[in-house]
């Protein structure tokens, strides 16, 4: 129920920083803080039904308070009005089902001319979320016991014995942190046999994750995961949202507009049974009334026709109901009156903060956060409303959550750095809800999460990375324990590319300008030597956005250069932006090199989580560029064991000669 006590300190704290931020945010509108356009660049009808496909000038992450704007004019979903359906939200591509006024408004606009923008007012996320914490901010509550379902005895999920212990962890906890590196079993062993165990006991679930991304890559490992199991995800799983085109291709039933048609098909196909039934039911009590009007021996009891009119009864009832189900869903797709059908609700935070309110017509018996670490704790915190057990699942050791704001004297602020709840991870949950522990939260750099009440338990065997890697990693990041049980060593490349006077200048504040121009030359040189060659998925990595937009700039030209339909832009980020993303070969551009060290000097643990997580985007071959003969007399430092542990190339060298076959 909606509280109607006075605010708590921690309520009233979670919507001030919210205000804070939408403050912000508005105030920096205009150097791009708040608002996400992305140009249309062309349009496409689809021939098999309604919808409208828009190609983008750029990256767009979710479709979460879209908006399209076309000449001055704004189009936008409102409680009252819907002009359009999202199906997909693919990079730069979106898919969309338009009102017919809309379809034919972006068709007049295309054959003149006229720009047709996407929009995303991230300043709508906030809001959301302020207001969600003004209607349920007094619901908030750590956990505090069990489900009352365990793993299930007959899991025929594989688990080692840490994944096992893991598991159990997870289901007899109240409050519980899973953590483990990539690799691990977290997704596909772990979270899986939880999930498998709860759907076997007639239990339910909210999965969610901080992006579409990161959903998706869990999902993904979840659902191959339980159809191993022999179960079949249709009709248990419901992915909320926008997804990619690939997963809605892959698991068509498990998006909204897929799984309204699967449940309206399978009550059409128990409509027609029950209709088939009665019929020969009523034909059976048309022949016993002909029989005794006939005045013959009534062969049948006089119970048995009594039976038969309840049983006529009992269906006609389950008909109504079916009946009433099937218009519901039928109101432009509706996801409310069926969603209760569903075992298991995966979803990003953001739309389980707005599409499922505590109390509402999904009740969760346990929520699952993956990710957890890369989720803000103000959007981490509504899942403790839900008054069941919550199991977060991560690894701290990598990036925290992505932050837009970049004012220093605003975070220092007394009065302001409240704010900082957004910058902070879900891991900090009990921290957080105690008002003391949460001022000091918000006045330094925060420590290791308390953990007092949460349950923690780690998996310390990876079946990623290579044994030669796992050690490195054990020796930085995740301490003596941690091992490869991979069959294969990681492949780690090396190209040495030294620092050029260019690279030593300092931009007018006296700060160095954080770009390498040499570096940017050996990777023009690898992409140039593999356009024609690959089959598979490329990431280009740098620390800094000086750097990135170096190297998109050049990169852009090569492809024009070979005629390529795309550029570069969405695969050439900085390592905050490719969390919860993964390609076959990364490109890491270390940047720094003689001069002070920043985001690589892995003696400040924000440097080293960077650097952990460039890492681990790889899932084939990692491949660092910098200036190897500096980083090789250096001791101390993580960047220099993975020089030292890697093998040096020339950049000319083909990427297919490192990686697996198929």
């Amino acid at each position: 129920m909606p509280f109607t006590a006075e605010p708590s300190a921690l309520q009233k704290d979670c919507i001030r920083s919210c205000e804070i931020y939408l403050k912000y945010l508005e105030e920096n509108r205009e150097n791009g803080k708040g608002l996400l356009r992305a140009q249309v660049r062309s349009s496409q009808a689809s021939l098999l039904d309604s919808s409208v496909t828009l190609q983008l000038d750029r990256e767009i992450r979710g479709a979460d308070g879209i908006k399209l704007r076309i000449g001055g004019a704004v189009y936008e979903n409102t409680e009252d009005q819907t002009l359009f359906l999202v199906q997909s939200v693919d990079r730069r591509r979106i898919s969309l089902i338009p009102s017919p006024e809309l379809t034919e408004r972006l068709a007049g606009a295309e054959s003149v001319g006229e720009k047709t923008f996407v929009e995303i007012d991230l300043t709508f996320l906030v809001s959301r979320i302020r207001d969600w914490y003004k209607k349920h901010g007094g619901e908030i509550e750590l956990p505090s016991f069990r489900s009352g379902c365990r793993l299930a005895p007959d899991n025929p999920i594989m688990l080692s014995d840490e994944q096992y212990s893991c598991a159990e962890t997870a289901m007899s906890h109240p409050l519980s942190y899973i953590w483990g590196a990539p690799g691990t079993g977290k997704t596909k062993h772990v979270l899986a046999s939880c999930v498998y165990s709860c759907i076997q006991a007639g239990k339910k679930v909210i999965l969610a994750a901080p992006t579409n991304n990161a959903l998706e890559q869990s999902l993904e490992g979840l659902l191959r995961a339980l159809a191993e199991a022999g179960i079949n995800p249709d009709g248990q799983v419901l992915r909320m949202g926008y997804p990619s085109e690939s997963f809605r291709a892959a698991w068509p039933n498990i998006c909204e507009a897929g799984a309204y048609r699967y449940l309206k098909s399978l009550d059409d196909e128990e409509i027609g049974r029950l209709n088939y039934e009665n019929r020969l039911l009523e034909e059976s009590l048309k022949v016993r009334a002909g029989r005794a009007e006939a005045g013959m021996e009534d062969r049948y009891p006089k119970a048995g026709a009594r039976s038969v009119k309840v049983q006529i009864k009992k269906n006609a009832e389950r008909l109504a109901a079916l009946l009433a189900q099937s218009h519901g869903m039928a109101e432009g797709g509706n996801v409310p009156p069926m969603i209760s059908r569903f075992a298991v609700i995966a979803c990003t935070v953001d739309a389980c903060i707005y599409r499922l309110p505590p109390g509402g017509a999904f009740r969760p018996d346990h929520v699952f956060l993956d990710e957890a670490g890369y989720c803000s704790v103000i959007k981490g915190l509504p899942l403790t409303a839900f008054g069941c057990p919550l199991t977060m699942l991560g690894d701290h050791r990598q990036l925290p959550p992505v932050f837009d704001c970049e004012d220093r004297a605003l975070l220092q602020d007394p009065e302001k750095r409240i704010i900082r709840l957004w910058q902070i991870s879900t891991l900090y949950l009990e921290d957080t809800v105690e008002d003391e522990r949460r001022a000091r939260l918000c006045f330094r750099e925060p420590d290791l999460p308390s953990f007092s009440r949460t349950e923690a338990c780690a998996l310390r065997e990876t079946y990623r990375f290579g044994p030669s890697l796992a050690r490195i990693l054990a020796g930085r990041v995740y301490g003596r324990q941690f091992r490869s049980l991979a069959a294969d060593e990681t492949r780690i490349l090396y190209v040495s590319a030294p620092k050029s006077e260019e690279d030593k200048g300092r931009d007018a504040s006296g700060e160095y300008r954080r770009i390498s121009v040499s570096e940017r030359k050996c990777i023009l040189s690898l992409m140039e030597r593999n356009l024609s060659h690959w089959g598979y998925s490329v990431g280009i990595l740098t620390p800094y956005a000086k750097q990135r937009n170096l190297l998109a700039s050049g990169l852009n030209r090569l492809m024009k250069k070979y005629g390529r339909p795309d550029d570069m832009d969405d695969d050439v980020v900085t390592v905050h932006r490719s969390q919860g993303r993964e390609w076959d070969v990364v490109l890491f551009s270390v940047t720094d090199s003689f001069d002070e060290k920043w985001s690589t000097n892995s003696a400040r643990p924000d440097a080293l989580k960077l650097i952990n997580t460039a890492v681990s985007r790889a899932r084939k071959l990692l491949i660092l560029v910098g200036d190897a003969a500096d980083w090789m007399k250096r001791d101390g430092q993580l960047i220099t064991d993975l020089f030292r542990a890697a093998r040096e190339v020339n950049p000319d060298i083909l990427f297919d000669r490192f990686l697996d076959p198929g």
